[in-house]
């Protein structure tokens, strides 16, 4: 079974469902139970914010709660928390310096956890070489 690594951006434009034809694909194979998303618990804290904070997104107003992005994501949702812990963290030591914190995050969790591809928009990821899937 594939598995992905989630960043911020895909999981709100998949909260307003405006997501591109290949990550709507993966997200709907995640809902089907036919792949995993994984997200660091760092980016699910940054929708959280986003959330309650941000109007909108993409032009899509952004309806609810912070709990009910949580719970629309984790608990109903396709995604899995995928903690920072001490693999993410040696793999994060590694990468920091080419990174943003966000992005550098993003990029330790998929390295620690051996995903197949992170789920972004961020060509800085894709332009270091990482395998990505948003269009």
């Amino acid at each position: 079974m594939e598995s992905y690594t989630a960043d911020a951006v895909s999981m709100l434009v998949y909260l307003v469902d405006a997501l591109p034809h290949a990550a709507d694909r993966v997200f709907t194979e995640a809902e089907a139970g036919e792949a995993v998303i994984q997200a660091p618990s760092t980016a699910l804290a940054e929708v959280l914010y986003s959330v309650g904070h941000d109007t909108s997104i993409r032009g899509v107003s952004l309806a609810g709660t912070p709990d009910d992005a949580r719970r629309a994501l984790v608990e109903d949702g396709p995604v899995s928390v995928a903690p920072v812990d001490n693999a993410v963290l040696t793999e994060y030591a590694q990468v920091e310096s080419e990174f943003s914190i966000h992005d550098g995050l993003i990029v330790a969790s998929h390295r620690a956890r051996g995903t197949d591809a992170i789920i972004t928009t961020d060509s800085v990821i894709a332009d270091a070489d990482y395998p990505s899937v948003w269009d």
